[in-house]
């Protein structure tokens, strides 16, 4: 098991995922959330990469490659989690 180190200086601000075509460090689950806006709810670094675990307004967790990410940090900040 990789050593893993959590960050959450983004969490809650708005990414769209971006990742390029055919990378082999995705899967079709990424490909169908490329280009949705999500949110940020935590980065992680694993293995020496960083990854974004984005949330989608359906609930759906995915993760991506921080640098695949089209960030907006002056949009409001906010995760599901945040919702009342």
């Amino acid at each position: 098991m990789s050593a893993h180190r959590h960050q959450t200086p983004l969490r809650g601000v708005k990414a769209i995922p971006r990742p390029r075509a055919g990378d082999p460090n995705y899967t079709e689950i990424n490909y169908a959330y490329a280009g949705k806006t999500g949110h940020v709810h935590e980065v992680v670094t694993i293995g020496g990469k960083q990854l974004a675990k984005v949330g989608f307004d359906d609930r759906k967790i995915v993760y991506y490659l921080l640098e695949d990410l089209e960030l907006d940090a002056s949009a409001k900040r906010g995760t599901f989690h945040d919702e009342k």
